[in-house]
């Protein structure tokens, strides 16, 4: 296969280059714009609103890009989003989320509105869904606390997924291949309703291989997962129930690494997540009260982790270390809201939110004594001279409880102000520990945030928005109380971490008509409070609250479509500069490119004699180049600086949906087109090359 598409690339690339002359005026900066018009109902409200009515920072994707471009993470169907970055910290099966800078720790991940935390993890929550079940993505940028609680101090993802269908039965099937990967995914699903019921049933398994890159091949590289969700929904009247229940498992690898000049061996040979979840919805049951809201849902995610690294102790000799950690995290959840409509002006979202997070993290660290030399002492060994393995164990707890309220005040001249607040109680707990140094104990603490915006739609399309909003979020049971010995050092633990924050203040204008879409935001974030990691002594680190940040930027996205000539010109991106404060150091070089996104060309028609439209879309993606500054722990007082430079890929795509309901669909992306080798600013992993991704799906 990897033949043909050698002898279609020289004459696609010609072609490409050729159509892409077409839009030689266009912003070079900017993604195919996801969709915005401003009859699209959205729920980032928590309440179902047109987007012209949301007075922050909001993408939506479609399940048709998802279909069209055989996105299989849900991760690389965000890519294309202003102010969005995908990266995988040498794990290509587990990307993660990054919003305007702020990393996936700070970015909460909801499906269908409840949340997948994560207590124990380097960096935030894993993107453990089937992108098959996925019905639309909301991105909330900026934060978005007030609605959503703690994780959303950077924004929050909520993941919309499908439900049931038109008809008793219904049923289909997609194959997608990647020829960067050699891996194939196949997807299956049963559908229906049937009078007051309905349901779905998925079904997906993904066997990625190593990645395939100018470099050469990526060893270690691939992933496996499979994927399995049932929905049952039954109506009756005004009440909705609803019944979900989803099983993801995967299987990671990692390729070998050197950081700081330490050999590194990953692998994460189980991460799983089930879920049962019940909703339950009123509406329509007064005047002063149009919906009411319940739900409540039950989640497990388990991980096992692998690291193997060999460290130099220079007159001490080499010696290596392997560390074994299962984490077992148990989620029970619960919202609450009602909706009242108190005045014909106004209208109030209120509710309360639940959780209880109980973790069971083990690890067992062993070292072998090479050359017969002794050990470093406690904590980087195990007491005295002896090489067994030493295993710790924490059990803990997180519970909380929130209380929040916004009101949507309608005002004259054609004005919307939203204005809300919400109060967080959090409290911690350490049930049991063996590790050495450990308090058993627990902490409480608390939190208020606060948003207002304004929109205002004088003029037929088009919304003008500003917003202030408030975000926090509080420590995790990892920093907290169990520290880490990941990352090839010691990180200890402290329970009097305080909640990081930040204050977000945006403007921004959407316009949407028959040919033109645009939509603009220009925002300036302040965070203070950041947790870090600070030298203790030695290779030994204490978190603690000593970080700053200030972000700022322009996020953009326009089309314009030559109905004559079925074409649409688009653009997409993101200007940003972002800087990090710390007691040691102040930069702006924060592994954050400047210019960053997506343009391109779009063709659709419809065919004039069979029942079939056909598409095409030529594209290039691209970003200026990161730096990255940070304190040299080998040199007090000075700093190491990494370099990434910039990058840009040309890609095509074209397909078809046809039939008589359009039920078949085929797609083929050629992506990388002219075989760049590039790494995206935060990305350890080197990307595919000139790749096919081929995709063909049946409903019936």
């Amino acid at each position: 296969m990897m033949r043909l598409f050698s002898a279609l690339r020289s004459p696609l690339i010609t072609g490409a280059l050729s159509a892409s002359l077409i839009l030689g005026t266009a912003v070079t900066t900017f993604a195919e714009p996801v969709e915005t018009t401003s009859e699209m109902k959205v729920t980032a409200t928590r309440t179902e609103r047109e987007l012209s009515e949301i007075p922050s920072s909001l993408s939506v994707v479609t399940e048709k890009e998802i279909i069209r471009h055989g996105y299989t993470s849900v991760a690389d169907i965000l890519q294309d989003v202003p102010g969005v970055e995908i990266y995988d910290q040498s794990l290509s099966g587990a990307k993660r989320i990054n919003i305007r800078g702020e990393s996936g720790a700070r970015v909460l991940i909801m499906i269908d509105g409840q949340k997948i935390t994560e207590q124990k993890s380097m960096d935030g929550a894993p993107l453990l869904i089937d992108p098959n079940q996925v019905e639309r993505i909301e991105v909330m940028k900026g934060p978005a606390s007030v609605l959503y609680g703690s994780e959303a101090i950077g924004g929050a993802v909520n993941i919309i997924t499908k439900k049931g269908g038109t008809r008793p039965i219904q049923a289909s099937a997609n194959v997608t291949y990647n020829s960067s990967t050699e891996g194939f995914e196949e997807s299956l699903a049963l559908y229906g309703s049937k009078d007051s019921f309905s349901y779905r049933i998925n079904g997906t398994r993904s066997d990625q291989g190593d990645r395939e890159t100018p470099s050469g091949t990526i060893e270690d590289s691939g992933s496996e997962t499979t994927a399995g969700s049932a929905f049952f929904g039954y109506e009756v009247g005004k009440l909705t129930v609803g019944l979900n229940v989803e099983d993801y498992t995967s299987e990671i690898e990692s390729p070998p690494t050197v950081q700081d000049g330490t050999p590194f061996d990953l692998h994460l040979p189980e991460w799983t997540r089930q879920k049962v979840g019940l909703t339950c919805d009123i509406k329509d049951l007064s005047t002063a009260v149009p919906k009411i809201h319940m739900d409540a849902y039950a989640q497990k995610t388990e991980k096992e982790f692998e690291q193997r690294m060999v460290v130099n102790m220079g007159r001490l000799g080499t010696y290596k270390h392997a560390l074994d950690t299962y984490n077992d995290q148990k989620t029970y959840g619960a919202n609450a809201q009602v909706d009242i409509v108190p005045a014909a002006n106004h209208y109030l979202v209120a509710g309360y939110a639940y959780t209880h997070d109980t973790l069971d993290a083990e690890s067992t660290q062993d070292f072998d004594d090479l050359g017969g030399r002794i050990l470093p002492p406690p904590p980087m060994g195990p007491p005295g001279p002896s090489t067994d393995p030493v295993t710790t164990t924490n059990d803990a707890n997180m519970t909380t409880h929130a209380l929040f309220l916004q009101d949507e005040w309608i005002l004259p001249k054609d004005i919307l102000l939203t204005f809300g607040g919400r109060q967080t109680w959090v409290e911690s707990e350490l049930e049991e520990s063996n590790a050495p140094g450990a308090k058993v104990g627990s902490t409480t603490d608390s939190h208020p945030v606060f948003s207002g915006g304004l929109t205002w739609n004088g003029i037929k399309g088009l919304t003008l928005r500003g917003n202030i909003s408030q975000g926090y979020r509080f420590p995790g049971l990892d920093k907290l109380f169990m520290g880490t010995n990941h990352g090839g050092r010691t990180t200890l633990a402290n329970p009097d971490l305080s909640p990081e924050t930040s204050t977000n203040y945006e403007i921004g204008a959407r316009y949407n008509s028959d040919t033109w879409g645009l939509d603009l935001a220009v925002f300036y974030n302040l965070a203070d409070d950041y947790i870090h990691s600070t030298p203790v002594s030695g290779n030994i680190y204490t978190y603690d609250n000593v970080d700053k940040a200030k972000t700022h930027g322009v996020e953009a996205s326009i089309d314009f479509t030559i109905v004559p000539l079925h074409l649409t010109p688009y653009a997409s991106g993101a200007w940003m500069k972002r800087k990090f404060e710390t007691e040691e150091l102040s930069t702006w070089k924060t592994d954050t490119p400047e210019l960053s996104g997506r343009f391109g060309l779009r063709y659709e028609t419809n065919l004039a004699t069979r029942p079939a439209n056909v598409w095409a879309d030529l594209w290039m993606r691209a970003a200026t180049e990161s730096e990255l500054e940070q304190t040299d722990d080998d040199n007090p007082g000075g700093t190491t600086l990494e370099t990434k430079g910039s990058w840009q890929t040309l890609n095509i795509a074209f397909g078809s949906e046809f039939g008589k309901d359009r039920q078949y669909h085929v797609s083929l992306n050629l992506n990388n087109l002219l075989d760049e080798s590039y790494q995206t600013a935060r990305n350890t992993l080197e990307e595919a090359g000139f790749h096919a991704v081929a995709r063909v799906g049946v409903s019936f």
